[in-house]
């Protein structure tokens, strides 16, 4: 039996390269989707439409965790980072917070592996999210980290193109209310 991998996706555009590249691989890949910092709630309802509707028509398992009930405690984790620019402690604070979901869950299935589509953006800092998923590894030891940066090998601007040929909406922001501006 392959073992389990859970990828974090936060968005059907994200997960379309990553995805490809999953395919030929040894694991059983569950997509989870969590994300308490899309801002507002429309929005965050269209994309995890997107990725639902996505996910139906290429026959992948996914996981949504529903946002209601954690957007509190996201709220909580970057209180005093609000005014932080992109890419910024707030960011790293919002990439540990929202891995840590995806190892629980992975914990909760008896996962082997965690990993997350967050590296395909080239403004995602692949560095900082591979030291936040290895520390976190630790933590839910033997829950290992799979770090793969997708945005490597022109994965982002193929991410792209399986998004136009498949018309998925793509945001201009990265989420929280604070990226908007």
């Amino acid at each position: 039996m392959k073992p389990k991998l859970v990828i974090h996706t936060c968005c059907a555009v994200c997960m379309c390269y990553p995805k490809t590249l999953l395919e030929n691989e040894n694991y059983q890949t569950i997509f989870y989707f969590y994300n308490p910092n899309i801002y507002p709630i429309k929005e965050y309802e269209r994309r995890r439409d997107e990725f639902i509707d996505y996910a139906k028509s290429i026959n992948i398992s996914v996981h949504i965790e529903e946002n209601e009930k954690y957007i509190e405690e996201w709220n909580n984790d970057i209180k005093g980072f609000e005014d932080e620019p992109e890419r910024g402690a707030r960011c790293n604070i919002c990439f540990k917070h929202r891995i840590n979901k995806a190892f629980e869950y992975a914990k909760n299935i008896n996962a082997r592996y965690v990993s997350t589509v967050m590296t395909v953006s080239p403004h995602k800092d692949s560095k900082a999210i591979e030291e936040i998923g290895n520390s976190l590894a630790k933590k839910y030891s033997p829950i290992e980290y799979l770090h793969i940066d997708f945005k490597k090998k022109d994965g982002f601007k193929k991410t792209n193109i399986i998004a136009n040929e498949v018309g998925l909406y793509r945001q201009n922001y990265c989420g929280c209310r604070f990226s908007i501006r």
